[in-house]
């Protein structure tokens, strides 16, 4: 079932809704790698703007959570299995006060119901790789001596070895493309393709592409849309992500949710990154959670044997 469909159910809008409370308690610092770079994506839907008071500050909106999905590399994480999506939520309640983006007690009244996915980028690793680089230069190799020998050149073992290697690249290729879409370098990648040689922005969007990255993707609706339409009106996306390698996940939250305090709501232009020891402050302040709602799983049943 499309689970904004679940708007019209009668059960406290299922689990839509993690309502975080109370923001008082001190908590953990940023521990992420200092230099590691927080790449950030973030866009808003065109007619989205945000009044302003008389401060020049955005109004104050109200929101709502709900859980998306979290997805797993191919490494066991130990750090990323230990966090609760409510430890998440948590965390970026903070931030996204920033904005003045509020949690809310009346979920009916809510201006924005704020879907939260997390987790690690899949990438694609060739396990016959080792082989396929040994078999192609020894094709070449062999088809070389049989040129030089003057005899003629059988291109069987070369075309296959040739092929094995495509591919082992489009699989690299597959993975890199899904990637960009998840964290939001698709458009800055394929801007940087145009140029007839690879800059160094698209190698380095490439490398980090090809590494497995912690991510944190917030997606904001129109909750009030949703419930009068029943259908999702994307307000705006914010797409945070690190490198794993030398990282952990409980560390690298914090840091992410920092990143990502100033440009919530935001339309950036491009790709953008900040240093860890660059971010503003260095505490992230949690507090008591409370869920309003929970959603009912199904009762699974059994085959008849």
């Amino acid at each position: 079932m499309n689970a904004f469909l679940l708007l019209s159910a009668p059960v406290c809008y299922r689990r839509l809704v993690s309502v975080l409370l109370g923001l008082l308690l001190p908590a953990g610092s940023l521990l992420a790698g200092k230099n590691d770079a927080i790449a950030i994506c973030s866009t808003a839907a065109p007619g989205y703007v945000r009044p302003l008071d008389e401060k020049g500050k955005p109004v104050p909106e109200t929101y709502v959570f709900m859980e998306g999905i979290h997805l797993e590399g191919g490494t066991r994480d130990r750090s990323e299995e230990r966090m609760t999506y409510e430890e998440i939520t948590r965390t970026l309640a903070v931030n996204l006060a920033r904005q003045n983006y509020f949690p809310t007690r009346d979920v009916s009244a809510a201006q924005a119901l704020i879907r939260v996915y997390w987790g690690t980028t899949q990438i694609y690793e060739d396990p016959q790789r080792d082989q396929n680089l040994a078999a192609l230069n020894s094709a070449m190799a062999n088809a070389q001596s049989q040129m030089e020998s003057g005899g003629q050149v059988d291109t069987t073992e070369l075309k296959q070895a040739i092929n094995d290697n495509a591919l082992a690249a489009d699989g690299v290729e597959g993975a890199i493309e899904r990637n960009a879409r998840l964290l939001g370098y698709k458009r800055s990648l394929l801007k940087e393709e145009k140029n007839m040689m690879a800059s160094v922005a698209e190698q380095t969007m490439r490398m980090e592409l090809s590494e497995e990255r912690y991510f944190v993707v917030l997606m904001a609706y129109d909750f009030q849309f949703m419930k009068r339409e029943k259908k999702p009106k994307l307000l705006w996306v914010t797409r945070l992500s690190i490198r794993t390698p030398g990282n952990n996940f409980t560390e690298a939250l914090p840091a992410l949710a920092v990143a990502g305090a100033e440009v919530y709501g935001r339309n950036l232009d491009g790709l953008e990154r900040i240093k860890v020891r660059d971010l503003p402050g260095g505490e992230v302040i949690l507090g008591d959670l409370k869920v309003i709602g929970v959603e009912e799983k199904p009762v699974e049943k059994k085959a008849e044997k």
